[in-house]
């Protein structure tokens, strides 16, 4: 896919995208009759129409993209090619660097995971001592 293809594709989904989110601010709007859903419908609004002008314009200054190519694209098949890795030589030095990779991409994951975990633990354990440690204070004064 040629990048002028997917600029206009791009485009295309940006239009729908500020048309959707617009039309839920306007609905947002109408059910709980806050502004700020208003004004970011607006703006949206504002700028789906503003990228179909821009749209118009780009697809006049690149004539080369018809809408018959772009619908071509669609429906060719697209094939693609796997590296030696994925094709299925798993001893190649590839495949061992990308072993390798994993191994300590999960290192770091499961360590920051346990690290987060840990702290939540650590937040539970000391407001559980210190709810105990109130209770014997009021058990006290009473």
């Amino acid at each position: 896919m040629s990048l002028k293809a997917f600029h206009l594709i791009f485009v295309i989904a940006s239009i729908l995208l500020g048309l959707g989110v617009g039309g839920w601010g306007v609905q947002e709007y109408r059910s709980s009759g806050e502004m700020a859903p208003l004004v970011i419908g607006l703006a949206f609004f504002v700028m789906g129409i503003g990228l179909f002008f821009y749209g118009r314009q780009m697809l006049k200054k690149t004539k080369d993209i018809g809408y018959l190519a772009l619908a071509g694209i669609f429906f060719l098949e697209q094939s693609a090619n796997a590296c030696a890795t994925c094709f299925g030589e798993s001893d190649a030095p590839m495949a061992e660097g990308m072993n390798a990779g994993i191994f300590t991409l999960l290192i770091v994951v499961g360590g920051t995971l346990t690290g987060i975990a840990g702290f939540f633990i650590f937040i539970i354990r000391r407001s559980m001592r210190l709810a105990s440690v109130e209770l014997e204070e009021e058990s006290s004064t009473v």
